[in-house]
């Protein structure tokens, strides 16, 4: 799965144990997470008031496993 220069410009890093940083593609609805370990991992059909209430996290971790993961979207490793 290949991500546009479009969703490579919005990328965002953030401060997390685990996240090293994400981007999310509107149209597509797609995001892709970059982990601190070198692996990176994309969700499909991600609504973009879930990426709002990802940003605004206190613990970009703790919503990432709550809201993303558990939650059901579909995630592929990359």
């Amino acid at each position: 799965m290949g991500f546009s220069f479009k969703q490579q410009a919005s990328r965002k890093y953030v401060s997390s144990k685990i996240i090293h940083f994400f981007e999310y593609d509107n149209d597509a609805r797609q995001l892709k997470i970059g982990f601190n370990n070198g692996l990176t991992g994309s969700f499909e059909d991600v609504p973009k008031d879930i990426i709002t209430q990802f940003e605004g996290a206190k613990s970009k971790g703790n919503f990432f496993y709550k809201n993303l993961l558990k939650a059901g979207f579909r995630y592929y490793d990359e």
